[in-house]
């Protein structure tokens, strides 16, 4: 930080929600492209990645997608499996 502006977003939403945290982190994007982090994301209801933790990763002015290999499947992975 060491006085230059910054954004911490932290949060857990069992639903898609708005505002879209995807969209302002591609917005961070476009407004600061100097700017560059991770935003680790699970999304159920996303159809091909429903299981996986994405990481979006920022950098240079670009958002890039990819599976977090060291969360993923987020069951067993994470959670176990609903029994009931």
């Amino acid at each position: 930080m060491n006085g230059e502006p910054f954004i911490h977003l932290g949060g857990s939403s069992n639903h898609r929600s708005s505002p879209d945290v995807v969209e302002l982190f591609e917005h961070v994007a476009v407004v600061a492209p100097g700017s560059y982090g991770l935003l680790h994301v699970i999304d159920d209801e996303e159809p091909e990645h429903e299981n996986e933790v994405r990481v979006l990763r920022l950098v240079r002015g670009r958002v890039t997608q990819h599976t977090e290999a060291l969360l993923s499947p987020y069951i067993p992975t994470v959670e176990d499996p609903f029994t009931g």
